[in-house]
């Protein structure tokens, strides 16, 4: 993964390398869904496993580092730097009213299976008022189910509300990246917690290890309450 110096212009005004890349929705024509069927072999077109089996997968990248605390361990060499093709949207009423509008459609387009959609793959909740958002999304949408991380931890505004839409949503599913004491985190090889709960550890990514073909093909991100292990990239 690259790695970039602390003088680097997108490490100094906190955003993505990929500026050709970055979409403003209230200012740019952009003719294209905001929320994309996933074609990432590591995610998978469609869920094969658990309660969403069948469902397709969507997928949602905002802009690295704009979105993000700069408490995220991965700052310097975020996946984003390795994502030159990537769209990006900016943060704001207007992406939050196309995402809507995206929604509406899927609502009608997956009205038998639901769908799933994966937030974000670049970027982070951006505020409170943004989770809030996501929330009124799913007390409306039956079909919708939503999973992901977050670098934002409890302590924080945006971390406070994605605990508490987690905690009294069934169809929420997001982890707190790098909390190894929290039951419903994701972190990597370095901070995992060597045992959790019932004295088993955590749970080595089963995609990573080959033991699934994608997440589609495992599920434990959004049904297991225990941490999960990501192998560093």
């Amino acid at each position: 993964m690259k790695t970039l110096s602390p003088d680097h212009p997108a490490i100094v005004n906190r955003t993505t390398i990929y500026q050709k890349n970055v979409y403003d929705l209230a200012v740019d024509d952009y003719p294209f869904a905001v929320l994309k069927a996933s074609t990432n072999r590591k995610l998978g077109k469609k869920v094969h496993k658990t309660k969403y089996r069948g469902r397709p997968l969507y997928t949602l990248s905002l802009v690295a580092r704009e979105t993000c605390t700069s408490d995220c361990e991965h700052w310097f060499d975020c996946y984003d730097n390795d994502m030159p093709f990537a769209h990006r949207f900016r943060a704001g009423p207007a992406l939050e009213e196309r995402v809507a509008a995206d929604l509406d459609v899927y609502d009608r387009r997956h009205r038998r299976t639901g769908y799933l959609v994966r937030l974000h793959i670049i970027g982070d909740f951006y505020s409170p008022e943004y989770v809030n958002f996501w929330e009124r999304q799913l007390s409306n949408r039956p079909g919708l189910a939503i999973y992901g991380y977050t670098r934002h931890h409890p302590g924080t505004g945006i971390g406070d509300a994605v605990r508490d839409l987690e905690s009294k949503s069934d169809r929420f599913h997001v982890r707190f990246s790098m909390l190894p004491d929290y039951e419903f985190s994701a972190n990597n090889e370095a901070n995992a917690p060597e045992v959790w709960g019932d004295r088993k550890g955590p749970v080595t990514c089963p995609e990573q290890t080959g033991q699934a073909a994608s997440c589609g093909d495992c599920g434990l991100c959004w049904t297991m309450r225990r941490p999960i292990t990501f192998i560093d990239h």
